[in-house]
Formats: C-alpha cells, sequence, structure tokens
C-alpha cells in the first residue's frame, strides 16, 4: 500500500513522541508499504543523517520524509507553551494542503496520524477522504483534583490544560470530524475511549502508544539475586503531573526497618526543587537524585535496580513502564490511566487511587511487600520481561497489520501519475 503517515514529531534519535512517530514509519515501510511521512524540520538533522547513512537499506528507500514548513513568526512562537498548540495547529493545516497535492500523483490507500498522540487537536487529513487510522492517541485522562497538593503550578499545569481540551472538543469542528471519519480511533487508556466515543468515533481500539526496539531488550531474562537493600528507581522527566512528592511523600511512610534507597532519574522544571522535597519527608539517607541521565544509559540503571516506582498523576501510558519492564523489573505504581489498562496484575502492585492519605500509604505498604519478598518480585520480575517482548516495534507493528486486515480498505491503485511541484510551505526530502 502506498501510506500517508502523518508524524508531527519524528526522530529516530529519541523516546517518546518523537521515537513513536519514527517507529511508525520504519515498520509500515519494513511491511513493505510504500511510506510518505509528513513531519517538521524541527528534527531533521537527526532523520536525515539516520536514513543517509543507509543508502543500501531497502526499508529506508521506502520512506519518503516530507517537511512541511510554517512561517517565521509561528516558528518564533514555538519556544512558548502556547506557541507549541499554535505551531501544531498551523503545521497540521499546512501538511492537509501538502497532502492534498500528493495525493493527486499517489492516490493514498492508507493516512495514519501517529503524532503527536493527542485526541484534542484532532487531524486535518480526514478531509482527504482516504481511510483513516487516528492514533494511538491519548488526552482523556486528568489529574484527580483531589491530589493537587503533589502538583506545583496545578493552574497552570492542570486546570489550563483541560480548559483548553475543552474548548478545542466544544469549538474546533475539526475534531469531532476526525473521530466521525476515521475507520479506528486508536487509544491508549480507557478514558480517551470513552471520550473518543462520546464524540462520534465508529469504532475504538485500546492499543498501546509506545513501544521499545528489539535492541534494548537483553538477550535472555537475568534473575537479580537478592540484596540487603531494595534498590528502588524513579525515571521521568520532572513535570509537575510526574508527581515525585507523592512518592517521595509515600517513602517517609515505609516501616523503618526496612532497608531501601530510591534512585531519581531526571531532570526539568521541578528540579530546583527536588533537593527541597527530599529533606522536606526526611529523606536524605535514603534518596540519591542522579539529575538528567543519557538515554542509552538508561537500560542499564533500571538493570541496577529491583523494582520501578511511579506514582504519576496524568499520564497516556508512561513509556518509562515498559522500559523497566523491558529491564525485567517489577512495578509499583497507581490503578489507574495507562497503567491501569496494560500493566499486568501479575507485574506489579498498582494501588487504588482514593485519597491523598490512603494512596500514599499504599504505596509505601507495597513497598514493605516487595522487600519481605524476594521470591515475589523474582516472578513479577519475570512477568514484566514477558510482557514487555509483546511490545517490540515489530510486534506492535504486526498487530497493526491485523487491524488493517480487519478494516474496509480498497485494494491499492497499480497506475501513479507523476509527483507534482510541492507547495511554497513544503520542504521535501527522501
Amino acid at each position: 500500500m502506498n501510506v500517508l503517515l502523518s508524524a508531527y514529531a519524528c526522530n529516530p534519535r529519541q523516546g517518546g513522541e518523537s521515537g513513536n512517530g519514527f517507529h511508525w514509519a520504519w515498520e509500515l515501510a519494513r511491511q513493505g508499504h510504500r511510506v510518505w511521512c509528513l513531519t517538521t524540520d524541527l528534527e531533521r538533522d537527526d532523520l536525515d543523517s539516520y536514513l543517509a547513512g543507509r543508502p543500501d537499506d531497502p526499508v529506508a528507500a521506502r520512506i519518503e520524509v516530507v517537511y512541511v514548513l510554517v512561517a517565521s513568526w509561528v516558528r518564533f512562537l514555538y519556544r512558548w507553551q502556547f506557541g507549541v498548540y499554535l505551531h501544531y495547529l498551523v503545521w497540521q493545516y499546512q501538511a492537509w494542503r501538502c497532502a492534498r497535492l500528493l495525493d493527486r500523483s499517489v492516490d493514498f490507500d492508507l493516512v495514519h496520524h501517529a503524532t503527536y498522540g493527542s485526541l484534542q487537536m484532532g487531524s486535518w487529513l480526514w478531509r482527504l477522504g482516504k481511510p483513516l487510522v487516528f492514533g494511538p492517541v491519548g488526552g482523556g485522562q486528568r489529574a484527580p483534583k483531589d491530589f493537587r497538593g503533589y502538583i506545583p503550578n496545578w493552574f497552570k499545569t492542570e486546570t489550563l490544560r483541560d480548559f483548553i481540551g475543552w474548548a478545542l472538543m466544544t469549538f474546533d469542528p475539526n475534531v469531532r470530524q476526525t473521530m466521525r471519519h476515521a475507520a479506528v480511533v486508536l487509544t491508549s487508556n480507557r478514558e480517551t475511549a470513552q471520550m473518543a466515543r462520546r464524540l462520534g468515533a465508529r469504532r475504538v481500539e485500546l492499543l498501546l502508544d509506545t513501544g521499545l526496539p528489539e535492541s534494548f531488550y537483553g538477550q535472555d531474562f537475568t534473575e537479580r539475586p537478592p540484596h540487603a537493600e531494595l534498590r528502588l528507581l524513579w525515571l521521568a522527566r520532572l513535570y509537575p503531573r510526574k508527581a515525585l512528592p507523592l512518592v517521595l511523600e509515600a517513602l517517609s511512610k515505609v516501616d523503618p526497618r526496612v532497608n531501601f534507597r530510591l534512585t531519581v532519574i531526571g531532570d526539568g522544571p521541578m528540579g530546583p526543587l527536588v533537593p527541597g522535597w527530599i529533606s522536606q519527608y526526611g529523606l536524605q539517607q535514603r534518596v540519591t537524585w542522579l539529575g538528567e541521565v543519557p538515554w542509552p544509559q538508561i537500560p542499564a540503571q533500571l538493570r541496577a535496580h529491583d523494582v520501578f516506582l511511579f506514582g504519576s498523576l496524568r499520564d497516556a501510558f508512561a513509556s518509562q513502564f515498559l522500559e523497566a519492564m523491558a529491564c525485567g523489573l517489577p512495578i509499583i505504581t497507581l490503578d489507574h490511566q495507562g497503567a491501569r489498562d496494560f500493566i499486568p496484575l501479575s507485574a506489579s502492585i498498582k494501588v487504588p487511587v482514593t485519597t491523598p492519605a490512603e494512596t500514599s500509604a499504599g504505596l509505601a505498604r507495597a513497598v514493605e511487600q516487595l522487600a519481605a519478598a524476594p521470591v515475589r518480585r523474582a516472578a513479577m520480575a519475570r512477568a514484566a520481561y514477558e510482557f514487555a517482548l509483546t511490545q517490540t516495534w515489530p510486534a506492535r507493528a504486526a498487530r497493526f497489520r491485523a487491524l488493517l486486515d480487519s478494516l474496509p480498505l480498497r485494494r491499492p491503485a497499480t497506475t501513479r501519475l507523476p509527483l507534482p511541484e510541492p507547495a511554497p510551505a513544503v520542504l521535501a526530502a527522501s
């Protein structure tokens, strides 16, 4: 098939949204499809150098990268948060203009919107009238208001976000039209699936919004020998919604007889507050903050610990969960959103999100349980690893292909016309 992929974020050398965008392009091409990837020029250097370094790779040869540009003043505003929204909306419009021109000659068989993975932002590409796969996307999840004390700048990060999402779904007809015209909407948690159905989606499927390359996994599962000290790991960008204070409060409630140490990896807007939080909860001798660690070093850090402890209050599905499970780490987390829907019970302890006091106490009891049960930890570690093996990018692409087989797609056309000249706002590159 000829596939048009909308991947605003697309970078083979990054994780998160950018990694997802690239891997969708790569795996679709590896299945034999010809892929036209619409993306921004914000990550062009990494993407161009990666593909140029594989001149004889037939997969790379099946990917046509089309860099869609925006006006310079829009690019200038990108440095601020509100400018990111504007940049993305303008880019989507320009991407649609480009797609119309391409479709006249390519005659796409399928359109796949991959990134950004936001339901509230929709996609302009439903206007092409071609089968559209939208997602996987999140956006329906919200941080519980009772836990606002753990999220600095609640109004700016949560109230304002929720208002913008409501405004987009209420006043932007593009969102509802995307839902109504999509052949299938893929969502990364139950909350987003419910929102998609309310907005008119005809078919909704749950699918993780992240995956891992096969190279991330070890050759075989390796059991960790028990240690006198339970080694816990917290890993994320230090954004307010990641709620590191919730985990620190929980650890302050752990029985003092339990020998544990938490390593915190990550930096970000909340970084300056971390030393104060550690002192506030009296954990100076129990917590080590390493700051930002380069992504290639993350697997070694994961394998040096026993348990992944994470209590994000708003996440579609944190990619760190999958990285931790791929390295054989049991999970302690909250029983909501994507973690509730995907992480198997055999690999985790998921604490109910009820009240702040009950939830932090529940996290503390989970640490105590695993500290006292090395045999249980070993079983959970193996279950985590086996689940992660089902979420490699090739495995996810195989599921995506099976999903396409169930859709009423037309047969690919056999003739193609010459490619027209790109629009002035588009810079194309192979």
